[in-house]
């Protein structure tokens, strides 16, 4: 019945643009450099905790509830920085190694996340910052620190 097989195939649309409606994004992303006491240093050599600020984007669509939020950053020189656990998370199908992660409660409003990473000996330059939810990258950007 080729109605029947139309109205599926009109069904699974929907369904998939819903799904593809209800992934989380952030936006405003940002990096700050911090000494130990949460200010603000000028020059990230001299930092001992980065700080990766974002808004998660209001969304009718997702499921509200807690989320698992990791943020991967990526030094200057290509490697990403993590802890000595290595800790990983998986992404289509790898595993991947993270900086950070943080559970927040999401409840399909603007949500306004700060994640830190602890560590010395930053180097100035460009760093990527790449955030991931529910196996999805939800936004990246490239921060130039001095």
């Amino acid at each position: 019945n080729l109605r029947a097989e139309m109205a599926e195939e009109k069904a699974a649309e929907l369904d998939n643009k819903v799904r593809i409606g209800a992934v989380l994004r952030a936006r405003d992303i940002s990096l700050a450099a911090l000494n130990n006491n949460s200010r603000d240093v000028s020059r990230i050599k001299n930092a001992s905790r980065l700080r990766v600020d974002f808004t998660l984007s209001a969304n009718e669509l997702a499921s509200p509830g807690n989320k698992a939020l990791y943020v991967r950053i990526t030094s200057p020189d290509g490697y990403v920085l993590t802890t000595e656990e290595m800790p990983t998370f998986e992404f289509e199908g790898e595993r991947l190694s993270y900086s950070a992660m943080r559970e927040v409660d999401y409840q399909n409003q603007d949500l306004e996340v700060g994640i830190y990473y602890n560590s010395t000996g930053f180097a100035a330059g460009t760093y990527q910052i790449q955030l991931y939810c529910e196996g999805r990258l939800i936004g990246q950007t490239d921060v130039a620190m001095r």
